[in-house]
C-alpha cells in the first residue's frame, strides 16, 4: 500500500545496529529520523549477531571505537535503559608474533581506563581450565567485557530515540536527488523526503548508492551461528567469550539451557542477503572441527540449532563513515565485516555528526 509522502530531517536506510545507533544520536540533536527497513528493527544481519563486545583490537583506530562502544554498553546507553552487558569477560587469542602489538594495545586500554591483561597459555590453563590453548598462543583478557542480547539492545536504542524516530517497514528502491544533492529515498510504500540520507543497509547499500551515481563496492560473506548443548554446563557461568584470531573461531555462553554459541569465519562470499533459523549439518561440523580445539566439550556436544546469515565486506576489509563527494547530503556507514555491533555506539556518534552537518548545508 502506498502512503502519502513522508518528510524527516534524515532518512536512514537500514534498521540494524549501526542505523539505530545513528538514529538515536540524531534525535538527541533534535532531528527527526525516518528509519527504512523491510525487516524492521534488527530484522536482518544484526539480529543474527553474536553480540560480543570488547575493547581490544590490534588496529588503533578500531580499538578506539571498540573501547568507546564498550564504555557506552557498560553504561547501558545514554539513559541507562539498554540491557546490561553479561560481564563474563573476553579472551582474544593472539599468536606470539602479535604479542608486541597486543601488549601495546593493553597498555593503551589501561591508560584509557579499560582493564586488560596479557595471559599466557599456562595462565589460561589455571584460570579457565575448560579451555585448551597451545603454548604458542597468548590471550588478551578483558574482565569487564562480554556479550549482550542483540535484539533487546537494538529495540532499546529505538525506544531511546523517542517520538522523533519513525520506522518505515518498506524496501528502499532508489535515492532521490535534486541536482547534486540527495533529497530522500524512494520506497515501496512511497517517497521519503529528507535533508540528509544515511546508507547503513549492508551490502544492499551498493545498489542504492549506484542510483545516485556513487560507487560503493561491498560483498556479502556467509556467516553461521551454531548452538551446541554441552554435557557439563556447570562451568558456563564462568566461561568467557572467546575470539581466536589465529583460526577465526569464536564462542560464548548462550545464557541458558547448557548452550554454547559458536562460529568460525567463512571464505564463502556473494551469498544471498537472507537470514534463516537453521544451520546445515555440514556447517555445524565445519564449526565444530575448529572450535573443539579451543573448547574440547564441543567435540561431542550435540548441535541444538543456530542461524545462517551474512555480513557485508568492504574491499579493504574495514568499514567507514563517509560523506560522499559529488552527492551532498549522502553519508554511508557500511562494510563492518561482521564487527559492527561492538563499534556501533562510536559509529553512531560519528555518523550522526556527519549527517547533522550535511542536513545543515
Amino acid at each position: 500500500m502506498t502512503r502519502s509522502a513522508i518528510t524527516a530531517d534524515v532518512a536512514v536506510v537500514g534498521g540494524g545496529i549501526i542505523g539505530l545507533a545513528t538514529a538515536e544520536r540524531l534525535t538527541v540533536r533534535g532531528l527527526t529520523v525516518a528509519v527504512i527497513d523491510m525487516a524492521g528493527i534488527a530484522g536482518g544481519a544484526t539480529g543474527a549477531s553474536g553480540g560480543l563486545v570488547r575493547a581490544f583490537d590490534l588496529s588503533p583506530a578500531r580499538r578506539r571505537r571498540a573501547a568507546a562502544g564498550l564504555d557506552r554498553y557498560l553504561r547501558r546507553g545514554h539513559r541507562g535503559t539498554w540491557p546490561a552487558v553479561c560481564r563474563q569477560g573476553s579472551l582474544s587469542l593472539v599468536a606470539h608474533n602479535d604479542l608486541p602489538r597486543a601488549a601495546a594495545a593493553v597498555a593503551d586500554l589501561d591508560a584509557s581506563g579499560h582493564k586488560a591483561e596479557i595471559l599466557t597459555a599456562a595462565d589460561l590453563a589455571t584460570r579457565f581450565p575448560a579451555l585448551n590453548v597451545p603454548d604458542e598462543l597468548a590471550a588478551v583478557h578483558e574482565p569487564n567485557a562480554g556479550w549482550l542480547p542483540v535484539g533487546p539492545t537494538a529495540h532499546a536504542m529505538a525506544r531511546d530515540a523517542g517520538p522523533r524516530l519513525l520506522l518505515i517497514r518498506a524496501r528502499a528502491t532508489h535515492l532521490l536527488t535534486s541536482g547534486s544533492r540527495a533529497t530522500g529515498v524512494r520506497t515501496t510504500v512511497g517517497p521519503v523526503s529528507a535533508r540528509a540520507v544515511l546508507l547503513a543497509a549492508g551490502a544492499g547499500s551498493t545498489a542504492l548508492a549506484e542510483t545516485a551515481g556513487v560507487h560503493l563496492p561491498l560483498r556479502t560473506r556467509a556467516v553461521s551461528y551454531c548452538l551446541f548443548r554441552v554435557a557439563e554446563p556447570a562451568g558456563l557461568s564462568s566461561l568467557p567469550t572467546l575470539v581466536d584470531r589465529t583460526t577465526g573461531a569464536w564462542l560464548r555462553p548462550w545464557g541458558s539451557d547448557a548452550l554454547v554459541l559458536a562460529g568460525v569465519s567463512s571464505r564463502k562470499t556473494d551469498v544471498p542477503e537472507t537470514v534463516r533459523p537453521d544451520v546445515s549439518p555440514e556447517e555445524q561440523e565445519r564449526v565444530r572441527a575448529v572450535v573443539r580445539h579451543r573448547y574440547p566439550q564441543l567435540a561431542t556436544a550435540p548441535a541444538a540449532g543456530g542461524v545462517t546469515a551474512y555480513d557485508a565486506m568492504a574491499p579493504e576489509g574495514d568499514g567507514e563513515v563517509c560523506a560522499r563527494t559529488g552527492v551532498d547530503g549522502l553519508v554511508t556507514a557500511t562494510g563492518w565485516n561482521g564487527g559492527g555491533f561492538k563499534l556501533a555506539p562510536a559509529i553512531g556518534e560519528l555518523a550522526a555528526a556527519r549527517l547533522q552537518e550535511e542536513a545543515a548545508r
